[in-house]
């Protein structure tokens, strides 16, 4: 993927598997300061607790989660969306298979391969 595209055709969009049947993400567009991935999670799938230093917007795009931001803990379902400040401990657990479009600023370079 280019840095300067614009436009994002899911069909040239890569599958990226983060764990072996559980859990995989896909970049979905990127640019500037900002960057969208889709994160798509199996039952039982955890989003290990980690702390980052970009703030983080996830929606709930579909399924059933339990988020941890700091020291709480929300159900979150299909249309939900919890907003995480930069260098805070978070981490979600999946309960029904379900999928996360999660919205960072700046990009996650770790995410990018070369």
């Amino acid at each position: 993927m280019i840095q300067n595209d614009i436009f994002f055709a899911d069909q040239q969009l890569e599958l990226e598997e983060v764990e072996a049947g559980k859990l995989t993400r896909k970049i979905r567009a990127r640019g500037g300061k900002l960057m969208m991935v889709e994160v798509f999670f199996k039952p039982g799938a955890i989003g290990y607790e980690h702390e980052h230093p970009h703030e983080q917007l996830c929606y709930c795009l579909a399924g059933e989660f339990v988020f941890t931001v700091g020291s709480e803990a929300k159900t979150l379902v299909a249309g939900d969306s919890v907003y995480v400040p930069a260098s805070t401990l978070h981490g979600a657990t999946c309960i029904n298979e379900g999928r996360l479009l999660d919205i960072f600023t700046p990009q996650r370079e770790d995410f990018i391969k070369s």
